[in-house]
């Protein structure tokens, strides 16, 4: 079988890992991969909004059978120009409009964020969640270098849009200026950050941030190192469909803590603290910080208890039983032609 893809998984982003990791998937099992949708391909899965409608209608009239993949949606506190939520959101409608098949990531993703876009009629879809590479990330990766035994906290600085980063970024600092007061507790911040993000945790200035990176992208090869380096990783983004980096946190059997909000609940179980936070995904939630530091505080006095049972929910989110999923859907696709 030939299969299609929206594009080469050449960027940063949860999607683009998707791609990269589904596509060998595909090729170890026989099967052949482009990421052109006007070469000659058997099905395709068109994955998030990479592709306009018109690609999709093009595949439509030469009869090839599409699986849309969605997870996200443009939520209205993503930017302060609505025409880029509006046009962004119509363009999910359509795309979906030319799916033969659909999978939703996450129960969330499906009831709550597109049940939106359709007064809570939503197209009817499979539920498959995400999962990651664990051959890169699991257990036994190397640890890095510490040079004091104070209790690491790892967090991004990268969040999606610009506006939604700064709201997560001000959250993270307002955290950690709550934890002054344990001067064992440090912050790692990573990732490429948007200039007003970079300014911001700057202007901060807190001490408790001991390790900051964020003037370039932190290379995917030596991200499960940092993961496992760290005692505990901080997960502020709100209302996502099925987050790549808490899953790939799960295969490491690294603690985490994040939000009460999106598919979160749903996606950990009783392998981590969540903290308590307002649920309308109209805007950026309102989070108890009292709540947050407290499940931080709890989770690293029990680091290993919260390490194991990430570890164990990993078992859920094997690339094998997500990815064969996917493979069944196209092959049914391809031979009902």
């Amino acid at each position: 079988m030939i299969i299609g893809l929206s594009k080469k998984p050449i960027g940063r982003g949860g999607a683009i890992s998707w791609i990269s990791a589904f596509s060998k998937y595909c090729i170890n099992s026989g099967h052949q991969v482009k990421y052109d949708y006007t070469e000659d391909i058997d099905v395709f899965c068109s994955v998030a909004n990479f592709n306009t409608p018109e690609e999709l209608k093009y595949l439509k009239d030469k009869n090839i059978r599409i699986l849309q993949r969605v997870g996200a949606i443009f939520l209205d506190y993503n930017y302060d120009r609505k025409s880029i939520i509006k046009e962004g959101n119509n363009k999910l409608r359509r795309l979906i409009s030319y799916a033969d098949h659909l999978v939703y990531q996450s129960k969330f993703s499906k009831n709550v964020l597109f049940g939106s876009l359709y007064n809570g009629k939503e197209p009817d879809g499979d539920i498959i969640y995400n999962c990651t590479n664990s051959k890169m990330f699991h257990p036994n990766v190397r640890t890095l270098r510490k040079r004091n035994g104070k209790k690491t906290i790892l967090t991004s600085a990268y969040w999606g849009s610009p506006k939604t980063a700064l709201d997560s970024i001000k959250l993270l600092i307002e955290t950690a200026r709550r934890l002054l007061c344990h001067p064992e507790i440090e912050f790692w911040v990573m990732g490429l950050a948007y200039p007003e993000v970079d300014a911001y945790i700057r202007k901060a200035n807190l001490c408790n941030i001991t390790k900051l990176n964020i003037l370039q992208p932190l290379p995917r090869k030596i991200m499960p190192n940092y993961i496992k380096t760290a005692d505990m990783v901080l997960h502020l983004k709100a209302h996502e469909g099925c987050s790549n980096a808490v899953i790939e946190t799960m295969n490491v059997g690294t603690p985490l803590v994040g939000l009460q909000s999106g598919s979160l609940p749903e996606l950990l179980g009783n392998a981590a603290l969540l903290a308590e936070c307002t649920s309308d995904i109209r805007q950026f939630p309102k989070v108890s910080i009292d709540d947050l530091v407290n499940k931080i505080l709890l989770t690293l006095d029990s680091a290993d208890e919260y390490g194991s049972r990430m570890q164990k929910r990993a078992t859920l989110y094997t690339e094998e039983n997500q990815f064969n999923q996917y493979i069944t859907i196209l092959e049914n696709l391809y031979h009902n032609s």
